[in-house]
C-alpha cells in the first residue's frame, strides 16, 4: 500500500491527501472504542465486574442533631452574650449595680434583714433623656436627689449623684435612654460646687 502511495506516477499532492484520509479513518476507528467480544460458552463464563459504590461526601449532620463532634469546616457559632439586666445603664456602671443588688439579696437572707448588707454608695452619673425631663427630675427629687448639670433647665440631659440601689429603677423611668458615668471628672472631685 505504501508503495502505491509513493508511486511516481501519482502526483505528490494526491498521495498526501490519500495518506491524510487513511490516518483520519484509523483515528476515527480507534476513537470508537473496543469491539464487542462474543460471549463465552456457559461453562467458561467470567463473573460480571462488580460495581464498587463510590462514597460521595454529603452534608455532615450538625453536632446538635447527632450529638457528635461538630463539622470542622463550619465556623463555630458566635458566643451568646447574657442579656443585660439594665440595658440603659452602660458599661462598668451596670456591673456595679448588678453586683450591689446580688450582694444585697445574699445579705438579706430569708428573714429580709441583715447587718452585713453592702453600703449603698452614691455614684455621679449623666442621665440621657429623650423626653419627660421634668418628670424624671421630679422622680429624682421625690427620692431625695437633687438633679443638676450645666444650665440645668436648658439641657436635655441631667446629672446627679444617685445611689446604686436606685439606678435600676431610674433606668426604667419613661424618657430615660442611657445612664453612664461622665467622661470628665465630677465637680466634687475638683473641689468645685455644681
Amino acid at each position: 500500500m505504501l508503495a502505491l502511495l509513493t508511486a511516481r506516477n501519482l502526483p505528490q499532492p494526491l498521495s498526501l491527501i490519500s495518506l491524510f484520509l487513511l490516518l483520519t479513518a484509523a483515528a476515527a476507528l480507534l476513537a470508537c472504542g473496543p469491539v464487542a467480544q462474543p460471549a463465552p460458552a456457559e461453562g467458561n463464563a467470567l463473573p460480571a465486574a462488580q460495581q464498587v459504590p463510590v462514597d460521595v461526601p454529603t452534608a455532615l449532620p450538625s453536632a446538635q442533631q447527632e450529638g457528635g463532634a461538630a463539622d470542622p469546616t463550619e465556623p463555630p457559632p458566635p458566643p451568646t452574650l447574657p442579656t443585660p439586666s439594665y440595658p440603659k445603664i452602660k458599661y462598668r456602671l451596670q456591673h456595679d449595680v448588678v453586683e450591689f443588688e446580688e450582694a444585697q439579696a445574699a445579705a438579706s437572707g430569708p428573714s429580709g434583714q441583715s447587718d452585713s448588707a453592702p453600703a449603698d454608695t452614691a455614684v455621679f452619673v449623666v442621665i440621657y433623656l429623650s423626653g419627660n425631663k421634668a418628670e424624671v427630675a421630679a422622680w429624682l427629687r421625690s427620692k431625695g436627689i437633687t438633679p443638676g448639670g450645666a444650665d440645668y433647665p436648658y439641657t436635655v440631659n441631667l446629672q446627679a449623684e444617685v445611689p446604686l440601689s436606685l439606678l435600676g429603677e431610674l433606668s426604667q423611668q419613661d424618657g430615660v435612654t442611657r445612664i453612664e458615668r461622665p467622661l470628665q471628672p465630677e465637680p466634687a472631685n475638683l473641689g468645685l460646687e455644681p
